[in-house]
C-alpha cells in the first residue's frame, strides 16, 4: 500500500536517525532502509490501513441504488472499522494491530452468511502482518493468501469471489508485476468469473489506495 510519506522528506529522516541525542529517533539502520526503499516497494504501516479502510468506507456510501442487507452491513462496518483503524494510527500501533482492531469493529455489522468469511478472512489477514518480519508492500500477498486459506470451505458469495481473486493475485505477483498491478488484474479476473458486489467494492477501494 502507498505510505503517505513524501520522498522528499527521506533525506530528513535519515538526518533524524543519526541524531544522537534524540532517543526518539529511528536508528541509522532503519532510516537507510526507508531511503533506499524503491517506489514499487513502499512501507506498509498503520497509516496504509487507516487509508485502505478510510476508502472501503468511502466507496460503500458510494454504492447507488441497492439498499440490501449486505450493502448496509458494508458501509455500516466499514466505517466502524476505518475509525478504529485511524484511532490505532493515531496511539502508533503497528499494522497487524490496526487490522485487528478494524476486524474486531467490523465484525457486529456483518450478516449472518458472511460472518465466517470476514471474521476468518480478516483474523489470518492481520495474524500474518504481525508474524512476517517483511514491512514492505509484498506481505499483502502473503496476508491475502493466509486470508483466503483461513476462509476454507466458505461458500458464501464473498468467499467464492476471494479465492477467484487471491489465486489471480499469487499468479501476477509471481510473474513479477507489482503489487498495484496484479491488485488490479485480480480485481478485473474476479469480476468477471465470481462477481460479488460486496467483495469488489472492497478490493476496488484498496486497489485506488495501491495506485496512489
Amino acid at each position: 500500500m502507498s505510505a503517505p510519506d513524501n520522498p522528499a522528506n527521506w533525506a530528513d529522516d535519515l538526518g533524524r536517525g543519526i541524531d544522537p541525542h534524540s532517543a526518539a529517533h529511528n536508528s541509522l539502520h532503519d532510516d537507510l532502509a526507508r531511503a533506499v526503499t524503491p517506489a514499487g516497494r513502499q512501507p506498509l504501516d498503520a497509516r496504509c490501513v487507516r487509508a485502505s479502510y478510510e476508502a472501503i468506507a468511502a466507496a460503500g456510501e458510494d454504492v447507488g441504488g441497492s439498499d440490501g442487507e449486505t450493502l448496509r452491513s458494508l458501509r455500516s462496518g466499514a466505517r466502524a472499522a476505518a475509525d478504529a483503524a485511524r484511532v490505532a494510527d493515531e496511539i502508533g500501533a503497528g499494522p497487524g494491530d490496526a487490522l485487528r482492531a478494524a476486524a474486531r469493529a467490523w465484525k457486529p455489522h456483518v450478516v449472518p452468511d458472511q460472518e465466517r468469511f470476514w471474521r476468518d478472512g480478516l483474523r489470518a489477514f492481520s495474524q500474518t502482518c504481525d508474524a512476517v518480519e517483511r514491512s514492505d508492500q509484498w506481505l499483502i500477498v502473503e496476508a491475502v493468501t493466509a486470508a483466503r486459506d483461513a476462509v476454507g470451505s466458505d461458500d458464501s458469495s464473498s468467499a467464492l469471489a476471494a479465492r477467484v481473486f487471491v489465486d489471480e493475485f499469487d499468479r501476477c505477483a509471481a510473474a513479477g508485476e507489482s503489487i498495484a498491478q496484479a491488485w488490479a488484474e485480480a480485481a478485473d479476473v474476479t469480476r468477471e468469473q465470481q462477481p460479488d458486489t460486496v467483495f469488489l467494492v472492497v478490493v476496488d477501494a484498496v486497489k485506488r489506495v495501491l495506485a496512489a
